[in-house]
């Protein structure tokens, strides 16, 4: 008897592990683990800006901070589960945060869903793995949305991919030991003088697994001939999240 109940218990603890190892292989490569959701959470960035404004001819450094805290979710109008991220932010770490944004996020079986002042963008594609080919994240913003002329895809090509899949990534305060990067777009037209058209467009994210995103560069900027850069780069690095 004694031998046959170790023959059952060694038959219930394989079937539970080969469930197990089911699950896993079933579930898709990491697609939850790089952007977690949950009432909540938060992300805290140290961020570096620079503006570039044509009509006044200046260049505005700026140094500050923000935080991603998720308050709430919701069902969105086709019924999917999603997220309401609130931005806020400070100019240092003596003074209180402020509202500055926010944006809603849903995850579904093809990816992330990011909305954000009117740009709905897919920020991730599912499985997040090497082998995932590029995609189309501006697919659903309109080509001649109004103050949407840097995802405007007839002017850029825009593609999305990954690369360095769980690799290790230090945005210079700590290192994330599971990171993937996710490039969107890199393209410069000239460089800035006297004759001709410049422009510059540059998305890069990174993202660790278990925290979310914790790198982020943002440039973009347009240069008419005689004139002044217009447009913006934004660097955010993630220092504290839970």
């Amino acid at each position: 008897m004694h031998n046959i109940f170790k023959a059952l218990l060694s038959i219930s603890f394989g079937a539970v592990a080969l469930i197990s190892c089911q699950k896993e292989t079933e579930r898709p490569s990491d697609s939850d683990d790089y952007f977690p959701l949950q009432v909540g959470k938060y992300i805290l960035y140290d961020v570096d800006s620079i503006r570039y404004n044509a009509f006044n001819k200046t260049t505005y450094h700026n140094q500050y901070q923000m935080r991603y805290d998720v308050v709430d979710s919701f069902l969105d109008n086709q019924g999917r589960l999603s997220y309401t991220i609130n931005v806020l932010q400070r100019p240092n770490t003596q003074t209180p945060f402020a509202p500055r944004d926010v944006i809603h996020v849903t995850k579904t079986t093809a990816g992330v869903e990011w909305v954000q002042m009117n740009a709905r963008i897919l920020k991730l594609a599912f499985p997040v793995s090497a082998n995932t080919g590029s995609w189309n994240g501006m697919a659903y913003i309109e080509p001649r949305a109004d103050n949407m002329e840097e995802y405007d895809l007839s002017k850029y090509n825009w593609n999305f991919n990954y690369e360095q899949v769980g690799g290790v990534f230090d945005p210079g305060n700590n290192p994330f030991y599971k990171t993937v990067t996710v490039n969107g777009i890199n393209e410069t037209t000239n460089q800035p003088d006297d004759s001709v058209y410049a422009d510059r467009n540059y998305y890069q994210e990174i993202y660790a697994a278990g925290i979310g995103m914790v790198y982020r560069e943002r440039i973009y900027w347009t240069y008419q001939p005689n004139e002044y850069r217009n447009g913006y780069e934004l660097r955010m690095r993630a220092v504290d999240q839970n």
